[in-house]
Protein backbone atom coordinates (compact mmCIF):
# COMPACT_ATOMS: atom_id res chain seq x y z
CA UNK A 1 0.00 0.00 0.00
CA UNK A 2 1.14 3.62 -1.34
CA UNK A 3 1.41 6.60 1.26
CA UNK A 4 -1.82 8.90 0.82
CA UNK A 5 -0.67 12.30 1.60
CA UNK A 6 -3.12 14.92 1.03
CA UNK A 7 -2.56 18.56 0.80
CA UNK A 8 -5.24 21.36 1.10
CA UNK A 9 -4.74 25.03 0.72
CA UNK A 10 -6.00 28.31 -1.66
CA UNK A 11 -3.88 29.03 -4.18
CA UNK A 12 -0.58 30.26 -3.50
CA UNK A 13 -0.38 28.82 -0.13
CA UNK A 14 3.00 26.90 -1.68
CA UNK A 15 1.30 23.63 -2.19
CA UNK A 16 2.75 23.34 -5.77
CA UNK A 17 6.49 25.16 -4.73
CA UNK A 18 7.09 22.24 -1.97
CA UNK A 19 8.37 19.69 -4.75
CA UNK A 20 11.09 22.01 -5.97
CA UNK A 21 13.62 19.67 -4.06
CA UNK A 22 12.68 16.10 -5.04
CA UNK A 23 14.51 14.97 -6.96
CA UNK A 24 13.07 14.64 -10.54
CA UNK A 25 14.61 11.41 -11.65
CA UNK A 26 12.37 10.08 -8.82
CA UNK A 27 9.20 12.15 -9.24
CA UNK A 28 5.97 11.74 -11.42
CA UNK A 29 3.79 14.79 -11.98
CA UNK A 30 0.62 14.27 -12.77
CA UNK A 31 -1.38 17.71 -13.82
CA UNK A 32 -4.94 17.97 -14.18
CA UNK A 33 -4.32 21.16 -15.42
CA UNK A 34 -1.83 22.78 -18.05
CA UNK A 35 0.44 25.44 -16.42
CA UNK A 36 3.62 25.60 -15.27
CA UNK A 37 4.98 24.67 -11.88
CA UNK A 38 6.27 27.79 -9.64
CA UNK A 39 9.47 26.93 -9.46
CA UNK A 40 13.33 27.28 -11.72
CA UNK A 41 13.72 25.09 -13.94
CA UNK A 42 10.52 23.51 -13.55
CA UNK A 43 10.51 22.68 -17.39
CA UNK A 44 13.77 21.21 -17.73
CA UNK A 45 13.26 19.00 -15.09
CA UNK A 46 9.74 17.76 -15.89
CA UNK A 47 9.50 17.59 -19.28
CA UNK A 48 8.98 14.25 -20.64
CA UNK A 49 5.87 13.29 -21.14
CA UNK A 50 4.61 9.97 -19.44
CA UNK A 51 8.24 9.58 -18.11
CA UNK A 52 8.01 12.24 -15.83
CA UNK A 53 5.07 13.97 -16.07
CA UNK A 54 1.54 13.49 -17.68
CA UNK A 55 -1.15 15.76 -18.13
CA UNK A 56 -5.06 14.84 -17.74
CA UNK A 57 -7.97 14.83 -15.77
CA UNK A 58 -10.12 12.51 -16.84
CA UNK A 59 -9.92 9.27 -13.83
CA UNK A 60 -9.78 6.53 -16.01
CA UNK A 61 -6.29 7.89 -17.63
CA UNK A 62 -5.11 8.92 -14.55
CA UNK A 63 -5.42 5.62 -13.19
CA UNK A 64 -4.02 3.99 -16.06
CA UNK A 65 -1.21 6.01 -15.67
CA UNK A 66 -0.57 5.42 -12.08
CA UNK A 67 -0.62 1.26 -12.72
CA UNK A 68 2.68 2.40 -15.38
CA UNK A 69 4.14 4.40 -12.76
CA UNK A 70 3.71 1.78 -10.45
CA UNK A 71 6.12 -0.19 -12.38
CA UNK A 72 8.68 2.58 -12.69
CA UNK A 73 11.04 1.18 -9.91
CA UNK A 74 13.13 4.58 -9.96
CA UNK A 75 9.54 6.45 -8.86
CA UNK A 76 9.41 7.02 -5.15
CA UNK A 77 7.39 10.22 -5.02
CA UNK A 78 3.76 10.96 -7.25
CA UNK A 79 2.31 14.11 -6.97
CA UNK A 80 -1.71 14.69 -8.57
CA UNK A 81 -1.19 18.66 -8.63
CA UNK A 82 -4.78 20.67 -8.41
CA UNK A 83 -6.80 17.52 -8.02
CA UNK A 84 -9.84 19.48 -7.25
CA UNK A 85 -10.08 19.63 -10.92
CA UNK A 86 -10.61 15.83 -11.49
CA UNK A 87 -14.43 16.67 -10.39
CA UNK A 88 -14.60 19.91 -11.73
CA UNK A 89 -13.66 18.65 -15.50
CA UNK A 90 -15.72 15.33 -15.09
CA UNK A 91 -18.98 17.69 -14.42
CA UNK A 92 -17.95 19.96 -17.02
CA UNK A 93 -18.13 16.58 -19.47
CA UNK A 94 -21.45 16.04 -17.56
CA UNK A 95 -22.90 18.97 -17.29
CA UNK A 96 -26.03 18.07 -19.55
CA UNK A 97 -27.09 15.02 -17.60
CA UNK A 98 -29.56 15.53 -15.61
CA UNK A 99 -30.39 14.27 -11.68
CA UNK A 100 -27.92 13.29 -9.17
CA UNK A 101 -27.04 10.53 -10.48
CA UNK A 102 -23.64 12.17 -12.01
CA UNK A 103 -22.57 13.12 -8.12
CA UNK A 104 -22.24 9.80 -6.75
CA UNK A 105 -20.20 8.97 -10.46
CA UNK A 106 -17.94 11.84 -9.51
CA UNK A 107 -17.51 10.83 -5.91
CA UNK A 108 -17.09 7.08 -6.76
CA UNK A 109 -14.18 7.92 -9.63
CA UNK A 110 -12.49 9.92 -7.17
CA UNK A 111 -12.61 6.91 -4.72
CA UNK A 112 -11.63 4.93 -7.42
CA UNK A 113 -8.17 6.73 -8.04
CA UNK A 114 -7.51 6.72 -3.86
CA UNK A 115 -8.55 2.98 -4.06
CA UNK A 116 -5.99 2.53 -7.28
CA UNK A 117 -3.07 4.13 -4.91
CA UNK A 118 -3.88 1.70 -2.15
CA UNK A 119 -3.16 -1.09 -4.66
CA UNK A 120 0.53 0.62 -5.42
CA UNK A 121 3.94 -0.24 -3.72
CA UNK A 122 4.79 0.52 -0.49
CA UNK A 123 7.71 2.60 -1.19
CA UNK A 124 6.02 4.87 -3.02
CA UNK A 125 4.38 8.61 -1.61
CA UNK A 126 1.25 10.20 -3.66
CA UNK A 127 0.45 13.44 -2.95
CA UNK A 128 -2.77 15.08 -3.98
CA UNK A 129 -2.91 18.49 -4.25
CA UNK A 130 -6.09 20.51 -3.59
CA UNK A 131 -7.45 24.00 -3.08
CA UNK A 132 -9.98 24.43 0.03
CA UNK A 133 -12.98 25.93 0.46
CA UNK A 134 -15.32 27.60 3.88
CA UNK A 135 -17.97 26.00 5.12
CA UNK A 136 -20.38 28.64 7.37
CA UNK A 137 -17.93 28.27 10.84
CA UNK A 138 -14.77 28.93 8.58
CA UNK A 139 -13.50 25.71 8.46
CA UNK A 140 -11.39 24.86 5.69
CA UNK A 141 -11.75 21.29 3.47
CA UNK A 142 -11.14 19.97 -0.09
CA UNK A 143 -13.20 22.13 -2.79
CA UNK A 144 -15.33 20.12 -4.03
CA UNK A 145 -18.53 20.46 -6.69
CA UNK A 146 -21.54 21.81 -4.67
CA UNK A 147 -22.96 20.87 -1.25
CA UNK A 148 -24.20 17.15 -2.67
CA UNK A 149 -20.79 16.11 -3.42
CA UNK A 150 -19.44 17.42 -0.43
CA UNK A 151 -22.09 15.67 1.75
CA UNK A 152 -21.41 12.07 0.04
CA UNK A 153 -17.63 12.35 0.21
CA UNK A 154 -15.60 13.63 2.91
CA UNK A 155 -12.19 13.32 1.12
CA UNK A 156 -9.87 14.41 4.36
CA UNK A 157 -11.12 10.89 6.07
CA UNK A 158 -10.11 8.60 3.35
CA UNK A 159 -6.52 9.88 4.31
CA UNK A 160 -4.38 9.51 7.20
CA UNK A 161 -1.62 12.42 6.53
CA UNK A 162 -4.00 15.64 5.91
CA UNK A 163 -1.33 18.53 5.89
CA UNK A 164 -2.36 22.40 5.29
CA UNK A 165 -0.75 24.56 3.19
CA UNK A 166 -0.17 28.20 4.73
CA UNK A 167 0.69 30.98 2.58
CA UNK A 168 3.12 33.21 3.81
CA UNK A 169 5.79 35.76 1.57
CA UNK A 170 9.09 33.78 2.10
CA UNK A 171 8.12 31.64 4.75
CA UNK A 172 5.64 29.04 3.10
CA UNK A 173 4.82 26.32 5.66
CA UNK A 174 2.67 23.65 6.35
CA UNK A 175 0.17 22.89 9.36
CA UNK A 176 1.01 18.96 10.88
CA UNK A 177 -1.89 18.84 13.62
CA UNK A 178 -4.16 21.52 15.86
CA UNK A 179 -6.09 23.24 12.63
CA UNK A 180 -8.58 21.47 11.00
CA UNK A 181 -8.59 19.82 8.68
CA UNK A 182 -4.69 18.85 9.70
CA UNK A 183 -3.99 15.91 10.70
CA UNK A 184 -1.06 13.39 11.28
CA UNK A 185 -0.01 10.28 12.66
CA UNK A 186 1.05 10.62 16.58
CA UNK A 187 4.67 12.02 17.04
CA UNK A 188 5.44 11.63 12.85
CA UNK A 189 6.37 15.21 13.12
CA UNK A 190 7.57 17.32 16.29
CA UNK A 191 6.38 19.94 15.27
CA UNK A 192 2.60 21.77 14.61
CA UNK A 193 4.40 23.91 11.34
CA UNK A 194 7.12 22.42 8.58
CA UNK A 195 9.01 23.65 5.80
CA UNK A 196 6.94 23.08 2.91
CA UNK A 197 9.79 20.72 1.68
CA UNK A 198 8.27 17.27 0.10
CA UNK A 199 11.70 15.89 -0.11
CA UNK A 200 11.95 16.52 4.07
CA UNK A 201 8.15 15.28 4.46
CA UNK A 202 9.31 11.93 2.55
CA UNK A 203 12.40 11.39 4.85
CA UNK A 204 10.06 11.82 7.85
CA UNK A 205 7.50 10.05 6.38
CA UNK A 206 9.81 6.92 5.54
CA UNK A 207 11.82 7.04 8.93
CA UNK A 208 8.29 7.42 11.14
CA UNK A 209 6.93 3.38 8.92
CA UNK A 210 10.18 2.08 8.57
CA UNK A 211 12.47 3.17 10.99
CA UNK A 212 14.33 1.68 14.34
CA UNK A 213 11.93 1.72 17.46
Amino acid sequence: MANKILILGSSGSGKSSSIKNLDHKETFIIKCLEKDLPFKNSRKKYCIEEKNIFVKNNPASIIKMLGKINLKEEVKTVIIDDSNYIMTYEYKRKAGEKGYGKFETMAFDFMDILDFVDSMRPNINVYFMAHTEKDHEGEKSFKSIGKFLSEKLVIEGLFTIVLLANGMIDDYKFTTNGVIPAKTPFEMFSENLIDNDLAVINETIKEYYEGDE
